[in-house]
């Protein structure tokens, strides 16, 4: 059988690129040139490139370790410079340090946006040792708010958070209760998915789906994309975490329809994105 989901053009709104290898971790070297090969293996034209929130997600040398969030977003912008627009990068942030006062944390993210061209924010609540809905993080979401840019907030898709720093849906929601900026809950809220069911946002496939069909199966897991609403769901894969492979083989085990397929394959994240 053909995949249709191999063939469709699409967006991923999740992926890694990793300039170095990295112990103890589930990242491989993935750089910019092996994303694009592997995008083009598997029909991706664009891929939303996201940060990790910690001082070691890129090689840095001596004097960009003394303000390694500046480094690191210029970093991103570097990816998406070397890659014809296919690669769009997400700023990172950072909470303590020189970045605990409120107007260095708005002010680096102005420069990310406005200066290096990065076209959205990502959290990653506990790698910031920090809640999602954490007041220290309300600075930094107001601030996506007013220069107009989606926000990515990683949820806990195993919740092994022994300090809790807790990023939930529910937690993601208190943060942005109010707000009416685009945002993305990432892995499918982790292990809280029900939390999606009756709110707000997108949220992204990554990781989350594949260890649910494990568990439940196939038809459960497109029941509760259908539930949490088709049109608030993006496809993403965390790569290279998890091959293309994987979701290409679940997704077309679901019986949606091409116009379906499209939605979530590309026309959500380019309404998120501002594409077209």
């Amino acid at each position: 059988m053909v995949s249709r989901w191999r063939s469709i053009r699409k967006i991923d709104a999740h992926v890694h690129v990793v300039l170095h290898e990295r112990r103890d971790t589930d990242l491989a070297l993935n750089t910019v040139p092996m994303m694009i090969e592997t995008m083009d293996a598997h029909r991706i034209e664009r891929a939303v490139v996201l940060p990790i929130n910690y001082a070691e997600y890129f090689p840095l040398d001596g004097e960009e370790r003394l303000d390694w969030l500046a480094a690191n977003n210029a970093r991103q912008a570097a990816l998406a410079s070397g890659s014809d627009g296919r690669l769009i990068p997400f700023a990172d942030c950072a909470l303590e340090g020189r970045y605990g006062l409120p107007e260095r944390v708005r002010g680096e993210l102005k420069r990310a946006v406005n200066e290096l061209g990065l076209r959205g924010l990502k959290i990653h609540a506990s790698n910031l040792k920090a809640s999602a809905d954490d007041p220290r993080l309300g600075p930094v979401v107001q601030a996506a708010g007013q220069l107009g840019i989606p926000i990515m907030f990683h949820s806990n898709p195993t919740a092994q958070d022994p300090v809790f720093y807790g990023s939930s849906p529910a937690r993601i929601y208190r943060q942005m209760y109010g707000r009416s900026q685009p945002f993305v809950i990432a892995h499918l809220g982790g292990i809280n998915y029900l939390e999606l069911l009756d709110g707000p946002g997108y949220v992204d496939i990554a990781g989350a789906l594949l260890q649910l069909a494990e568990l439940y199966g196939v038809r459960f897991c497109e029941r509760l994309l259908r539930r949490i609403g088709l049109e608030r769901v993006l496809f993403g894969t965390d790569y290279p975490v998890f091959s293309y492979d994987r979701y290409f083989e679940l997704l077309d085990a679901m019986s949606f329809t091409d116009r379906e397929i499209e939605q979530i394959a590309y026309n959500n994240a380019a309404q998120l994105l501002n594409l077209e």
